[in-house]
């Protein structure tokens, strides 16, 4: 199966990284007032361009479109080359919604302003490229770009642990880069010694035949690297510690894209570069899979602190997506893709929600919490929808995503998919006790808390339109899965050629 590229009539993708980064540059020069605005405006600029590249994708055969390759180091063979399948592109449109959204929520940012902006601005086009280059050293580069924001905005904006937290972010996250980086070098001198040729391209290291052993060596070095970053159990551990100190645009980010960089790995490279070892690491995958669905759905009901709470779910819905994709067929992997755009949605929303919650009770704590709903109601609305699409109701995204997951899954392994469906019920269970908590349970307001309550806000226009868009598309996903199963299905099949065709 041999795609076909459809080179850019326009630089949409490299003008979609340099905005980030030219704004981020007029942010440093300009007023300390113009740094939201400008932020926000080049996020938005952004989006717009993700969401025409979105509705003009041809999803018919396997096609490369929105092409960009340029010199960049020619006698190492690296190039710049970028361009979206349907992976890439879903996977960058996320990323640009995301960073609309952490951009317009950060209203109430005292602290350093110009320089958020900036590190997000910079996280931004990092993230963005991730997604969307099909050269090794770019991508890698991108990868490690990433984690310098990142530990800044935990560490500099985040809360009374932040050092730590920041610090476990990058150690973890660092560690795993570079297995990443040994297994990137090892696919690049073994081209060269069995075709003479220098190369960082993805296409020209796909047309390797690796021996057994080899590819099994380089299966788990790569795994290692995008494992940590999911994470999957049992790396998970940074995770919560990152996400309970985050601020909570870092919260949205780091929960809605961040964590999708890790399994975007398995799927653009482990499947198509090692058929052999995925088939013969599925069972391991699967084992890992439900113990991080059923373990840390497990961990997420004990917890009182709602960011710890929407951590752990989050290491559980990614449980999913390891195992739809190593189901190694179409309707897993479609599933898996699926769950991670209804994850970003339905995780950055519910880390809204703590947020909003945070910023007018300044606690995280439920059992200093209950009966918002009645003083807020607006708000209860959005978060109920958003927990119910987390927990997998019908009609929102978190339930296309999921079912197609375990449909996958169970052609391949009944018992993986049954012990994973069965933890939904667990899944269902914390999310309801959450918003039953922090919503309802009015009857066990002091007087006092009750005279507080009666002052709360509801959304402001920012914090507003900040949920809506979230909302919004997890309404388009589960309504209208088909749209995006049709748009993904090519890029499935090509992703899963050699495992069907071996």
């Amino acid at each position: 199966m041999t795609p076909q590229f459809v080179y850019a009539d326009f630089p949409f993708i490299s003008i979609s990284i340099l905005i980030p980064l030219i704004a981020a540059i007029i942010v440093f020069v300009s007023n300390e007032k113009l740094a939201k605005p400008i932020s926000i405006l080049s996020s938005i600029v952004v989006f717009v361009i993700s969401s025409y590249m979105l509705l003009t994708y041809d999803p018919s055969g396997y096609k490369i479109q929105f092409y960009e390759k340029y010199t960049w180091i020619p006698q190492f063979g690296i190039s710049y080359e970028v361009g979206v399948d349907a992976l890439s592109l879903t996977m960058f449109w996320l990323t640009a919604l995301s960073f609309v959204v952490a951009f317009v929520w950060s209203t109430n940012i005292e602290k350093r302003i110009k320089e958020y902006f900036i590190a997000f601005l910079v996280l931004e086009a990092a993230c963005i490229g991730v997604f969307v280059t099909w050269d090794l050293v770019a991508f890698y580069v991108f990868w490690e770009v990433m984690l310098i924001p990142m530990f800044l905005i935990i560490g500099v904006w985040g809360y009374s642990e932040r050092i730590y937290a920041a610090t476990k972010f990058f150690i973890y996250t660092f560690f795993g880069s570079l297995f990443l980086l040994i297994g990137v070098i090892g696919m690049y001198i073994y081209n060269y010694t069995q075709n003479n040729i220098l190369s960082t391209s993805y296409f020209d290291l796909l047309k390797l035949s690796l021996p057994h052993n080899l590819e099994i060596i380089f299966f788990l070095l790569l795994a290692l690297g995008f494992a940590i970053k999911v994470p999957m159990w049992p790396f998970h551990t940074w995770l919560p510690a990152a996400h309970v100190q985050a601020p909570t645009a870092g919260s949205v980010i780091l929960a809605a894209v961040l964590l999708k960089m890790g399994t975007y790995g398995f799927v653009r490279f482990s499947l198509p570069w090692f058929p052999e070892a995925s088939k013969y690491f599925m069972p391991v995958m699967f084992a890992l899979g439900v113990i991080a669905i059923i373990y840390t759905a497990m961990m997420a009901i004990a917890q009182t602190h709602i960011k710890r709470l929407i951590a752990y779910s989050s290491v559980s819905h990614m449980g999913f997506v390891t195992i739809g994709t190593f189901a190694l067929n179409v309707e897993g992997v479609n599933g898996a893709i699926i769950t991670m755009i209804s994850h970003g949605l339905t995780s950055a929303a519910l880390f809204l929600a703590a947020g909003f919650i945070y910023e007018r009770l300044h606690s995280y704590e439920m059992k200093d919490l209950g009966g918002m709903a009645k003083f807020v109601p607006v708000f209860a609305t959005l978060f109920m929808i958003s927990a119910m699409a987390s927990a997998g109701l019908p009609g929102l995204s978190g339930f296309v995503g999921e079912f197609l997951a375990l449909l996958g899954t169970f052609k391949v392994s009944i018992l993986t998919a049954v012990l994973a469906g069965l933890s939904l019920v667990v899944g269902a269970a914390y999310t309801l006790w959450l918003y039953k908590r922090t919503m309802f349970e009015e009857e066990l307001l002091t007087p006092e808390k009750k005279e507080e309550y009666s002052k709360l806000k509801d959304l402001n226009t920012a914090e507003l339109w900040s949920f809506l868009p979230l909302v919004v598309f997890m309404f388009v996903i589960g309504l209208y899965p088909n749209w995006w199963i049709n748009l993904i299905s090519n890029t499935t099949k090509f992703v899963l050629h050699k495992i069907v065709g071996g």
